[in-house]
């Protein structure tokens, strides 16, 4: 049995909710109303989160009655850790190693997420943890979202999947260095710009990062390339580019 305790989140007829089930607490995320496309959309991110089995990826406990039933896991999500302003080098490249890893394990499923952001990442200690498979893809399976519709959020998303490109997993490293964009910078790449970049203006230019994240910022720039080509080649490909990077901002040992 789940008794709400209180509802997290409501966007359209889909309501989040944090529920007690015996003496555990859970996330519910189900759906309101008779919403054909929207029962499709929660059947299909059951049947890839079942796939994926990866500490840094929140798992499916159960799927019943039209509702997916999750863990709860203690922490803060990344936007309300952000609100308070920019974060450590050092902790921002931890947040983007686990977040490579996670998506990782799911790229080589065939599976992209589509919707990375401070948001979706929750901030566990010293680890984080990848959130909410609603507007993933299973680049094997025929899509269920109608042709060229763009599902993601502004602020993170790639231009390609503004497009609505949605079988390349490099648009998720887009997302990964928009996040950790916002979190050195204290801000989203672009700012109100944002909708001009992802319509093709080539115009905006992105801010500077503080000198402090100067060691990152190459590497985040790498990960906001307009064309796709010019991003890493995957997610293990930029965990190791930035392992690089920060190799190169330590100082060196002494002789």
């Amino acid at each position: 049995m789940l008794d709400t305790v209180r509802v997290l989140a409501e966007n359209g007829p889909i309501r989040v909710e944090l529920a007690r089930r015996g003496r555990r607490l859970v996330v519910v995320k189900r759906l309101r109303g008779f919403h054909p496309e929207l029962e499709r959309r929660l059947a299909r991110e059951a049947d890839m989160v079942r796939k994926l089995d990866h500490e840094g990826i929140v798992p499916l406990l159960e799927a019943r009655d039209g509702a997916l039933i999750y863990p709860y896991l203690p922490g803060v999500d990344l936007d309300a850790a952000l609100e308070r302003g920019p974060l450590p080098v050092a902790r921002v490249a931890r947040i983007a190693r686990d977040l490579l890893a996670a998506l990782d394990c799911a790229h080589r499923l065939g599976i992209v997420h589509h919707d990375v952001k401070p948001g979706n990442v929750r901030i566990r200690g010293d680890r984080a943890v990848l959130l909410d498979f609603g507007f993933a893809k299973d680049v094997a399976l025929a899509s269920i979202t109608a042709s060229r519709q763009a599902l993601g959020t502004p602020n993170y998303m790639a231009p390609e999947q503004f497009a609505g490109r949605r079988d390349d997993p490099r648009s998720d490293l887009y997302g990964v260095a928009a996040s950790c964009y916002h979190a050195l910078a204290g801000r989203p790449p672009y700012g109100r710009d944002v909708l001009r970049v992802l319509l093709g203006d080539l115009e905006p230019c992105l801010e500077p990062l503080p000198a402090s994240a100067r060691p990152l910022e190459s590497w985040v720039h790498s990960g906001l390339a307009i064309d796709p080509c010019d991003r890493p080649a995957s997610a293990e490909a930029m965990r190791a580019a930035l392992d690089a990077a920060c190799a190169g901002a330590a100082p060196a040992a002494p002789a």
